[in-house]
């Protein structure tokens, strides 16, 4: 049997969207398995925290670029060849990590593995679409999103597990044997290319997107923490990002600019859909950083704390995925998503409220209820996306899609930890007062005044929040029995 027929049968079906699913997941967990394991490196290589911080913004450097060429590389060589070749540089690229000797030769590896991360997600979501008909798309992307969610959640524990009892280098390790699990079940994804000449390669557009990608999201990572003054590096990042988009826009007024297809973007669904992505991503990666911060800064708690408090998050949302997948087709999904706004809002709320002499049960209540409201967004979100969109066009979007979420979470935490700055001298200006106090000591005063920055960074995410509410009546709703009538 062909892997074309294979895949057209529910067994092929079944066995490639689970290969998919683990190749997404292993991914997934490499985006925040190495965090708790960053001490260790730099001590490991002598360095500092620029080494950590290179080891990270690298990998989401380079996934950036490749994710939006994952349509051009599957138009010219097929989506099997391409996702089993990433899967293999990825797995490659992790074994390199591992064994590696010096800082500039794992900086060169983690590359490589961001580079295959950003052609695995995408392309995974695109060839489960094209395999299942659209009447059970917004079930497999339910489930889908729950692997990507597994990753978040699952990752610093495991990595955290890892390291202790061996070495950070296992952390990389461990993708070899996962690796090879997904490409067992690679076989039955349909090997065509499925849409025709892929014209030819356009080197200077891929160059400019690179520059232009990879630029914006350092920039984005590196003015973390110094928005203003904004450091030589991120002007300079900034600067050179900005050039190579205007090289961009010229080529394609020009010629033919083979590399992100702009089309997609003619379809309101998707062109919506991809703004409201890229505003979730920034509001909620926020949380994924505030909400530990806020444990370890002005409450004093130990990592252990801290990360115990995000977990129930990653619960709520993969309960949520998971279970949102029998009633998707049944419920209008702009009513989803209206119902998931507000309970991250509320949960915001709830976040903002919380009494300095609270204990962990408070946020991580909070944040298993924002983790229930964002299963309530991810799923239809993703589904409004590309329930209207020509099949051709999917891992073209599928590329932009994931683009537009990960620049919103860069995007996102740089702009809040600016406002929470300015709100920590804020606070500290108003209690100067209690500064002159003998008793009040410099440390309770950096503590009570970031305190009081996080409580209105929660209040103005659950404000942003609501007001994404307006927008979603935008979104245009195909009926069941039309999307079963243009089933694949």
């Amino acid at each position: 049997m062909t892997a074309n027929a294979a895949a057209s049968s529910i067994a092929g079906r079944r066995q490639a969207a689970t290969a998919l699913m683990i190749a997404t997941a292993m991914q997934a967990f490499d985006a925040t398995i190495a965090n708790v394991a960053l001490p260790q490196l730099e001590r490991g290589f002598s360095g500092g925290i620029d080494l950590g911080s290179w080891v990270m913004t690298g990998y989401l450097c380079a996934s950036a670029v490749t994710a939006i060429l994952s349509g051009c590389l599957r138009r010219r060589w097929g989506p099997r060849r391409v996702f089993v070749a990433a899967v293999v540089l990825f797995v490659t690229a992790s074994l390199l990590c591992a064994t590696a000797t010096a800082f500039y030769a794992l900086i060169f590896f983690r590359l490589l593995q961001g580079a295959a991360a950003g052609i695995i997600q995408p392309l995974s979501q695109a060839i489960i679409l094209d395999i299942y008909p659209k009447s059970e798309h917004g079930r497999m992307l339910a489930i889908w999103g729950a692997t990507i969610m597994a990753g978040p959640m699952l990752g610093p524990v495991f990595g955290g597990v890892i390291t202790d009892l061996s070495s950070w280098r296992w952390i990389f390790a461990l993708n070899a044997p996962i690796g090879a699990v997904a490409l067992l079940g690679l076989g039955t994804i349909p090997s065509g290319a499925g849409s025709g000449d892929p014209g030819p390669i356009d080197g200077v557009g891929i160059a400019m997107l690179a520059i232009t990608t990879g630029s914006l999201q350092l920039a984005l990572q590196r003015s973390i923490g110094q928005i203003w003054p904004p450091s030589p590096e991120t002007l300079c990042a900034a600067g050179i990002a900005t050039l190579a988009s205007a090289t961009i826009a010229l080529q394609s007024r020009r010629a033919r600019f083979v590399l992100i297809r702009f089309e997609v973007f003619r379809d309101a669904n998707f062109a919506i859909a991809t703004l409201y992505n890229f505003l979730v991503g920034a509001i909620l990666f926020t949380t994924i950083v505030f909400v530990p911060a806020l444990g370890e800064g002005p409450f004093a708690w130990n990592a252990t704390q801290a990360g115990l408090v995000i977990a129930p998050r990653g619960i709520g949302t993969m309960a949520m995925m998971l279970t949102i997948r029998y009633v998707i087709d049944r419920v209008d999904h702009r009513a989803l998503l209206a119902l998931g706004l507000v309970m991250t809002a509320g949960a915001f709320n709830w976040m903002a409220r919380i009494p300095a002499d609270a204990g962990e049960t408070w946020l991580a209540a909070a944040s298993a209820a924002q983790g229930v409201g964002v299963g309530l967004l991810f799923t239809p979100l993703s589904t409004l996306a590309f329930s209207t969109l020509a099949a051709d066009l999917r891992t073209d979007a599928a590329g932009v899609y994931n683009l537009a979420r990960q620049l919103g979470c860069a995007t996102g935490v740089a702009a809040m930890t600016a406002v929470l700055q300015a709100r920590i001298h804020f606070h500290l200006s108003e209690l100067y007062d209690q500064a002159r106090n003998p008793s009040f000591s410099p440390e309770r005063l950096q503590a009570a005044a970031s305190f009081a920055a996080y409580t209105d960074c929660f209040r103005l995410l659950a404000i942003i929040t609501l007001a994404l509410l307006p927008g979603i009546s935008l979104f245009r709703i195909i009926r069941r029995s039309a999307r079963e009538t243009t089933a694949t």
